[in-house]
């Protein structure tokens, strides 16, 4: 749900309707499991709780006793997928309608779910996707704008102060401060949409508060400004353009040219808005930069009585944010060659000395294809890439092995015997073949099972009880889930969850002993003594905060991608065909879009236009994994507060962390496979 405040109403003096129209409020966000569809929007009260869902996954199970109204009174019938697959092929309208009029339980066939432990079965994780990511200053100035350089003919800042209707939609990561009324779109440079954040000055000044402030997943209001100070922070850019030789802009009046808001509108003090966009190249970006800096202060002293009246410009400062979604960038690459080039890339995109936070999205692909069969590795080929392997992942009980003598497969269940390298990870003693490109199995979550994951304690490493820091979870609470039950299988589907998987704190725990200043940089589980350190010195370094929290994660099916642009936008669930239905006596403006939407439909219904987009052999079925992290620079060791350690120390490393045996070993037995011959998400189209 989006929450509003009347005081950033927008005003008629300040935007025209073609303004509005431009303002990109149907723009590009992050995806976001969360999000409906406008038109299936309710009021939070009458939506669908989660509790709901889990009664119908784990107490309304078949053939168990049933107290609620007659629907669910009704007896249950069942119905295999492939029956409602031929009912689709024959186009088998009067049996499809049958099914309309009775409870039905879909159920898969047996042979088209496979178990996760199946031994013709090829389990990868190797890609790996930047998916989101949020970059907020923390000093006065346009630090999460500059790259590191000095010099870049490719360059550009596109500046658009005419987009005050832009709401800002990030719903993961930290800004340091409320953005409710707070935040300012100002135009797109290097792929990411740039913003002003008025912060308190308290947020910018002391660290403690900033860290204390609500995460964006929490509720808040609408981030926009309201028309007065959105008229206040276009006169003070509109100043220091004025001051910059090569801009077209000039200010007339830089508070107006009369006492109150309401008798004048920007275009009788500048000309600020004359221009749609103004193109900035690196060195006007930087001289904007200094004079941000250095005229602001001066800007709030000479402020008339009006501008100060309520307080606000006195108490905030414009703070840079940039922000990136949507790009599924691939990372992580297992050539080294293009990680060397990936790593320069990030060193040179941005000057990390004066940035405060960096949330992001790090997501792996998990895929699985059946194989036709195993062809063994031979022993050299693995002995030359590793000098040592072991029988086990944990160093702590792990022993070399002798390849030689080390037989490949278990005598009763002829499952291979895994062997592993120095680093804990799987080293393959088989390779599967399959056909070229062949389709791969659809994969979801097992929602009955999943939250056994999501308990506080791991079974294969007794020390690793939950760590609230780390995981930015309440003890007391747990970690909440939301489920999303998938193509009526009731049981299968996707999940968010405002935490993640107990399991990455070992390589949470190495990412922060690598990356952290002080005290908070040695790793924490390690619990000898330094006698060299002064216990008062000890004390003030155990009071900085983490240098990386993980605050949540979604785990969703990759053709979610191909079939809408985000979250909200499914082909089959906006409610085009009751449109259709129930406009038939509209009028005015609804007659219009009645007319468009029952175009739309007779061309080709949404289930038939959802078909069109899967149809594809090789369509994405992947389950793709996401986790949130959040980079607290000021807790990270000044030489390692750049952009490639923070790519080769941090998103790397939490990346793979995926394909891990610690890690994929434990979430694989949740997972629900299913035969090449349907994927899940298909049997929507039935």
């Amino acid at each position: 749900m989006e929450y509003t405040n009347n005081h950033t109403m927008l005003s008629d003096d300040d935007l025209d309707l073609e303004d509005e129209l431009e303002a990109d409020i149907t723009g590009p966000s992050p995806f976001n499991l969360d999000d409906i569809p406008v038109v299936q929007e309710v009021d939070e009260d009458d939506a669908v709780p989660q509790e709901a869902i889990f009664d119908g996954l784990f107490l309304h199970q078949e053939g168990a006793p049933s107290d609620g109204p007659t629907w669910e009174q009704t007896p249950v019938s069942t119905v295999n997928l492939s029956s409602v697959e031929r009912m689709f092929r024959v186009n088998d309208r009067s049996s499809a309608i049958k099914l309309l009029h009775r409870r039905v339980n879909l159920v898969l066939d047996t042979d088209l779910k496979l178990a996760s432990d199946d031994p013709t079965l090829l389990w990868q994780g190797s890609k790996h996707f930047l998916d989101f990511i949020l970059v907020v200053s923390g000093k006065i100035g346009l630090q999460a704008f500059l790259p590191k350089t000095i010099s870049d003919h490719n360059f550009s800042v596109t500046l658009n102060l005419r987009l005050q209707c832009r709401e800002f939609r990030p719903k993961f990561g930290k800004l340091g401060f409320d953005p409710t009324g707070s935040m300012m779109a100002i135009g797109d440079g290097q792929s990411a949409e740039l913003w002003l954040g008025f912060s308190p000055v308290a947020n910018v000044e002391d660290i403690n508060i900033a860290n204390d402030s609500p995460l964006l997943s929490e509720k808040h209001g609408d981030t926009r400004l309201s028309s007065v100070h959105y008229r206040i922070g276009v006169m003070f850019l509109a100043c220091c353009l004025s001051q910059i030789p090569s801009m077209p802009v000039h200010v007339m009046y830089p508070y107006g040219p009369r006492t109150e808001f309401n008798e004048w509108k920007i275009e009788d003090a500048t000309n600020v808005l004359d221009q749609r966009v103004i193109v900035l190249r690196l060195q006007d970006v930087l001289l904007l930069h200094r004079l941000i800096k250095i005229q602001y202060d001066d800007f709030v002293a000479n402020a008339p009585p009006s501008w100060l009246k309520d307080g606000w410009l006195q108490q905030h400062i414009p703070i840079s944010v940039a922000c990136r979604y949507g790009q599924n960038q691939p990372i992580a690459s297992n050539d080294q060659h293009a990680l060397r080039v990936e790593a320069r890339n990030w060193h040179h995109e941005r000057d990390y000395t004066d940035i405060r936070y960096l949330s992001m999205a790090v997501a792996t692909h998990i895929s699985c294809m059946i194989v036709e069969d195993w062809v063994e590795v031979p022993i050299n080929d693995i002995l030359s890439i590793h000098d040592v392997v072991y029988n086990s992942p944990d160093p702590d009980v792990r022993r070399p092995v002798d390849l030689h003598s080390l037989p490949l497969r278990e005598r009763e269940t002829k499952k291979e015997i895994n062997i592993y390298n120095e680093e804990g990870r799987r080293i393959p003693r088989f390779y599967g073949r399959s056909r070229v490109d062949g389709p791969k199995c659809g994969l979801l979550v097992n929602l009955e099972t999943i939250p056994q994951l999501f308990s506080s304690y791991v079974t294969h490493d007794e020390h690793l009880d939950l760590d609230a820091d780390i995981l930015d979870l309440d003890e007391e609470q747990g970690a909440k889930i939301k489920v999303y039950p998938q193509a009526f299988l009731r049981k299968f589907g996707h999940l968010q969850s405002d935490s993640i998987l107990p399991h990455f704190k070992t390589f949470i725990r190495k990412v922060q002993a690598n990356i952290a200043r002080g005290r908070r940089g040695r790793d924490r589980m390690d619990d000898s003594d330094d006698d060299d350190d002064d216990d008062d010195d000890v004390v003030n370094r155990n009071l900085i905060p983490p240098a990386i929290i993980a605050t949540g994660c979604q785990f969703y099916n990759e053709v979610s991608h191909r079939i809408r642009p985000n979250a909200g936008l499914h082909e089959v669930q906006q409610g085009r065909i009751t449109s259709t239905l129930s406009g038939a006596y509209a009028r005015g403006t609804g007659k219009h879009v009645h007319s468009a939407i029952m175009h739309n439909c007779r061309l080709s219904l949404p289930h038939q236009r959802y078909n069109n987009a899967i149809k594809l052999d090789n369509v994405p079925r992947d389950l793709r994994l996401e986790n949130i992290y959040i980079l607290q620079l000021e807790s990270i060791d000044p030489a390692k507060r750049n952009g490639m350690s923070i790519y080769l120390d941090v998103i790397v490393p939490l990346a793979r962390a995926w394909s891990h045996p610690h890690v994929c070993d434990a979430l694989r037995p949740h997972l629900a496979v299913f035969d090449p011959r349907v994927s899940p998400i298909h049997s929507l189209s039935y």
